[in-house]
């Protein structure tokens, strides 16, 4: 009896060592990777609060200037600024068109911002007197974006409202603005993004959340997301230690997306070239069976609309500039080989949907466009990969080059410098 009472106290001693010896290592590696890496002070956030604008590029960050934006120097004048997101932030290509033109460049770019953010900008970039204002508008981020600037959701939400931008986008219609908040019930902040995502996959707790259309026929998705105590207990130790990191690395290699999402995220290799898509997260941005994505891009037209009627008073060209998708860019060229993956059909016909809506609302308006699309196709069909060979839609330098290309050939055309 006496030896069965002391298995326990045994066993407590044994689980004791082995906690003492978990801390010691998580301790050692801790201290390894302190004195490993150089001690180096933190250069300062990377963006800052606005009231109005909800955040703005920290002027002190490295790279930045004065302003905040990401130029050589804070120029008093510009012949030409370029609004946009993150294809413009640290981009390269807008100097490149400086360089083949021959004229003074400035840019206001930031990942998040969208049209609605463009048009608060308007008086910052006039202010230096440029010739020629362009605004992107990019079919992966620009319509969700334009939705939660203005309806204030997510992180960095503006504080102060604008009356002049308000008073454009303003929804009237009472059962428009019944099915955005239903929706915003449904999948708040769209939470659906994470498991549509090919860059990162993780494990989905419930197929409902990678449907990606007719939200409002959708149960609440957020109570579907709940991961189980030991995965929430995984999730936390993953995150904070730095000994189950690297046991995990070791011992559970990351899936690729293509072995675990298979219908989810193509993948397309040739003799020439070789990329991987994300259709499932671009076509949740671009579903017009979502109340928000159908507001989203009612802003987004407002708000080129506002850019380009206070441009013409003081005789300042502008242009929006189009850039479509990785996968739109990439059809010509996979369609016969991707026509059988469902996302990907449903991304092609919803941004072709998009992107006709917008030529005919830019005509209507008057408002001059550079489509960087027949470009990026041109080098695709040359056997040139415009885009990065992950499933991130940024391009490559072959990419953004060819989006310079694109602005330097219409403004020689048009010859406004005249």
């Amino acid at each position: 009896m006496s030896r069965l009472r002391s298995i326990p106290g045994k066993l407590g001693f044994v689980c004791l060592g082995i906690l003492i010896v978990f801390l010691l290592l998580e301790g050692a590696l801790r201290l390894r990777a302190r004195f490993a890496t150089p001690s180096i002070m933190p250069p300062g956030p990377q963006f800052v609060p606005d009231a109005r604008l909800g955040f703005r590029p920290n002027p002190n960050f490295p790279g930045h200037d004065s302003r905040g934006w990401t130029n050589a120097s804070p120029l008093e004048r510009a012949d030409i600024v370029i609004f946009g997101d993150s294809l413009v932030y640290f981009a390269a290509w807008p100097q490149l068109v400086r360089l083949c033109l021959h004229r003074t460049v400035y840019q206001m770019g930031v990942g998040g911002y969208g049209p609605a953010q463009y048009a608060l900008l308007l008086d910052e970039a006039l202010a230096l007197k440029p010739k020629i204002i362009i605004a992107l508008f990019d079919d992966a981020d620009d319509i969700y974006e334009s939705y939660k600037f203005v309806y204030r959701i997510g992180d960095f939400k503006r504080t102060t409202p604008d009356p002049v931008l308000d008073s454009w986008v303003t929804l009237k219609d009472v059962n428009a603005q019944e099915a955005l908040t239903r929706a915003e019930v449904i999948d708040p902040e769209l939470v659906r993004q994470k498991y549509l995502d090919c860059r990162k996959p993780v494990e989905v707790p419930d197929p409902r959340l990678q449907v990606v259309h007719d939200v409002l026929a959708s149960p609440p998705l957020a109570p579907l997301t709940n991961e189980g105590m030991w995965q929430r207990a995984m999730a936390f130790l993953t995150r904070h230690s730095a000994l189950i990191r690297g046991v995990r690395k070791r011992l559970v290699p990351t899936a690729s997306a293509e072995d675990v999402w298979s219908k989810l995220c193509p993948s397309y290799r040739d003799q020439k070239l070789t990329t991987d898509f994300n259709p499932g997260y671009r076509i949740l941005v671009l579903d017009d069976t979502d109340p928000r994505i159908v507001e989203g891009e009612r802003i987004a037209l407002l708000g080129y609309r506002l850019i380009a009627q206070r441009c013409r008073p003081p005789q300042c060209f502008f242009y929006v500039m189009m850039i479509p998708t990785k996968e739109t860019a990439f059809r010509a060229r996979v369609e016969s080989s991707l026509s059988h993956q469902p996302y990907m059909v449903d991304l092609w016909n919803a941004e072709g949907r998009l992107r006709a809506n917008a030529h005919a609302f830019f005509a209507r308006e008057h408002i001059a466009t550079i489509d960087t699309l027949s470009l990026l196709e041109a080098l695709i069909a040359s056997d040139i990969n415009p885009y990065r060979k992950d499933a991130d839609g940024h391009p490559s330098q072959a990419g953004y080059d060819a989006i310079a290309r694109a602005v330097v050939e219409r403004l020689e055309r048009d010859v406004v410098w005249r």
